[in-house]
C-alpha cells in the first residue's frame, strides 16, 4: 500500500478552485464596470442667452435741442441681434409747438436703429379733449406721423368718428383719415334753445 500523504492528487485542490474564484471576480468586477456602469448623462444644452431685461425704461430724443418725444415702460426687453427692445406697459408724449400729444400702449416694439416705435394692444392717443382709439399705431421719425391702419374712433366732446387708415402728422397738427365710415355729430344748442 502507498502512502499518498503529501501527494497531490488528481482531482481539484483548494489553492486552485481559489484561483479560480478570484478569476471569476476579477471578471465579474471587469464585466460589471464595462455593462452594468451608466455612462454620465450627456452635458445638459448651455443655455440659450437670455435677452437683457429691464424694469422701467425712460427714453428721451431730442432733435435740434428741442424734446422730440419721451418715452417710458414698465418693462423692457433688448434684442441686440435684431436692433429691437420690446416694451410693455407703455407711455409715450410727442412734443409740438403748443400742445403735446400723449400716447398709451399696452405693448411695444422700438427699433434702436431706425426710431421706428410700434405700438400695440389698446392704443390711446389724447390731446385736449381729443381721443383717438385704435388697436396698433406706429410713429414714424423721418415723416414725424403717427400711421394707425387698423379700425380707429376718434372721439371729442359731441363728435364721433370712425374709419380706418389714420395718419396723424405732428408738426401740421393734422388728422387724415384714409377710409371714413362713420361720423356722430350731437349738438347741444339747436336753435338757441337747450
Amino acid at each position: 500500500m502507498k502512502n499518498n500523504i503529501g501527494r497531490k492528487g488528481q482531482g481539484w485542490g483548494r489553492s486552485q478552485w481559489l484561483w479560480v474564484l478570484g478569476v471569476m471576480v476579477i471578471l465579474g468586477v471587469g464585466a460589471w464596470g464595462f455593462w452594468g456602469h451608466r455612462p454620465p448623462p450627456p452635458p445638459k444644452p448651455a443655455a440659450t442667452a437670455q435677452s437683457p431685461r429691464m424694469e422701467g425704461l425712460s427714453l428721451t430724443e431730442i432733435h435740434e435741442g428741442d424734446k422730440t418725444w419721451v418715452l417710458e415702460a414698465k418693462k423692457a426687453d433688448f434684442h441686440p441681434e435684431r436692433d429691437t427692445v420690446s416694451i410693455s406697459g407703455v407711455r409715450v408724449e410727442f412734443f409740438g409747438p403748443e400742445e403735446d400729444i400723449r400716447v398709451r400702449a399696452d405693448t411695444g416694439l422700438f427699433n434702436t436703429k431706425t426710431r421706428v416705435l410700434t405700438l400695440k394692444g389698446q392704443v390711446e392717443m389724447r390731446r385736449s379733449d381729443l381721443l383717438v382709439t385704435t388697436s396698433e399705431a406706429t410713429y414714424v421719425p423721418a415723416e414725424r406721423a403717427l400711421l394707425a391702419p387698423e379700425h380707429v374712433v376718434i372721439t371729442e366732446p359731441g363728435l364721433k368718428v370712425e374709419g380706418r387708415g389714420l395718419r396723424v402728422e405732428l408738426a401740421a397738427k393734422k388728422l387724415v383719415m384714409v377710409q371714413h365710415h362713420l361720423t356722430e355729430f350731437q349738438v347741444k344748442d339747436w336753435r338757441g334753445k337747450k
